[in-house]
């Protein structure tokens, strides 16, 4: 087995990376479509929890020739792009954006010495007034000193905030998607208010109440028995079977055995420091952006990033890796796997070759012949080396973003049973004029 790229395109360009902050003309996504081209989404807005509706901002392409060529979509592409289900519908993922707080009350703050045995503590309490929030579980700062209060999210009034999670439906024999809503079975579930912080977000002024829907890369994918599953992450989240509030980013397993109508957690993995491999492992946040493979032994195998700095950390961090032998329900203590991640992937393919992308700096490829327990290949699509020089006025001390060269954030989609479609930015693209703009680019990865 070897691993080789080819065909390597760039399919669009924006400004230049001293114009577009963080943020713009990254993070791209591919998805399915039912007439089998591929749906691409580029973000092209701040990252910010304010501007998660891709939606509105984003860049979307459709390719009708596997990747060979791209143009923008239209309405009725996107309609189209999404997880095929075994019934013939698509459906897609869509963002619940942050709700503003402004003109709703807080509850004050109740000392423990106040609360007798038996009683429930304040978190647990429910406002009577439906335009006030209940008692926070806690409060928390990051190293920006941005305050996040976190609640219970039954606690809630169900006035201020949208519990559900929502989705874009195209119906088998349709050709319009629809927006539809689902409450999930999914019990302690948390949520938190936040500030205004984001620095090109000059113009807000109120506290907000994050969304509580998917991510909008949680992506569906379909498991070998026809039951759909989604792989979620939180912070600052309780065990969904115990109730116990551990305050760590999580991930979360949902499945849907109704061709997504209905969702319910299916199993949980919680973060647990691992000095040994990690002596910073206490600064991160947890376990974020999970993603899933079914393995050819019937088993599940899960990718878990930790970098996060919020909490102090560097920009980097290590990927771990997990499996469950029983459908998502219990998962293996994750075991380390690279010293980096952000937005880890995995893919399947038919020929039985595991691919995983690491990333941050740089871009690689891993190849897995046995399900994921060891890896023999790699192939390196972008230099994990400093970037910056390429830049058109090259930064004297870069930061790290500049020092990367790009998001790293990639997704990948399989093209044949040994061939693969990756998809990331790169901030450092000339132009016809030599002018250096972020854009995208694509590469083949095939599997000899």
């Amino acid at each position: 087995m070897k691993l080789k790229l080819q065909n390597e395109k760039v399919i669009y360009l924006g400004k230049t990376n001293e114009e577009a902050a963080w943020g713009w003309i990254q993070f791209p996504a591919f998805f399915d479509t039912r007439d089998g081209n591929i749906g691409l989404y580029v973000h092209d807005d701040d990252d910010s929890w304010m501007s998660i509706d891709g939606e509105t901002t984003g860049k979307w392409f459709v390719s009708e020739d596997k990747g060979a060529s791209w143009r923008p979509a239209s309405k009725d592409d996107k309609d189209k792009m999404g997880t095929v289900l075994p019934n013939g519908d698509v459906i897609r993922s869509l963002p619940n954006p942050p709700t503003s707080l402004k003109g709703v009350k807080e509850s004050g703050w109740k000392f423990a010495t106040q609360i007798l045995p038996g009683e429930k503590m304040p978190s647990e309490i429910r406002p009577a007034d439906d335009n006030t929030l209940p008692y926070p579980i806690t409060v928390k700062k990051d190293i920006f000193e941005q305050e996040f209060k976190i609640y219970w999210l039954d606690s809630v009034p169900d006035k201020l905030i949208d519990k559900r999670f929502c989705f874009s439906r195209l119906k088998k024999g349709e050709s319009k998607a629809e927006k539809y809503h689902v409450l999930p079975k999914w019990n302690y579930r948390t949520v938190i208010s936040f500030p205004p912080h984001h620095a090109t977000k000059t113009d807000l002024e109120e506290v907000m109440l994050a969304g509580i829907g998917l991510y909008a890369c949680r992506r569906p994918i379909v498991a070998p028995d026809g039951s759909i599953y989604i792989a979620d992450y939180k912070g600052n989240g309780a065990n969904p079977f115990t109730g116990v509030y551990e305050g760590n980013c999580n991930s979360y397993i949902l499945r849907s055995t109704d061709n997504g109508e209905n969702w319910e957690i299916q199993g949980y993995i919680p973060y647990r420091p691992d000095t040994e491999k990690d002596k910073l492992a206490y600064l991160k946040s947890g376990f974020s952006e999970p993603d899933l493979a079914f393995m050819p032994d019937g088993s599940m195998l899960c990718i878990l990033r930790t970098c996060d700095v919020f909490g102090g950390a560097p920009e980097w961090g290590p990927t771990y890796l997990t499996r469950s032998t029983d459908g998502g329900k219990t998962w293996s203590t994750p075991e380390y796997f690279k010293d980096r991640g952000a937005l880890p992937k995995l893919l399947q393919l038919k020929n039985g070759v595991t691919l995983a992308v690491i990333t941050r700096p740089g871009i690689f490829v891993y190849a897995s012949n046995d399900c994921g327990k060891t890896w023999s290949q790699v192939v390196e699509v972008m230099t994990d080396k400093d970037r910056s020089g390429l830049a058109n006025v090259p930064p004297e001390k870069p930061n790290f973003h500049q020092w990367a060269g790009s998001c790293c954030n990639c997704s990948i989609i399989a093209l044949e049973d040994n061939k693969a479609l990756l998809v990331y930015s790169d901030f450092y693209i000339p132009d016809e004029n030599g002018v250096k703009r972020k854009g995208i680019k694509t590469v083949e990865i095939v599997v000899e």
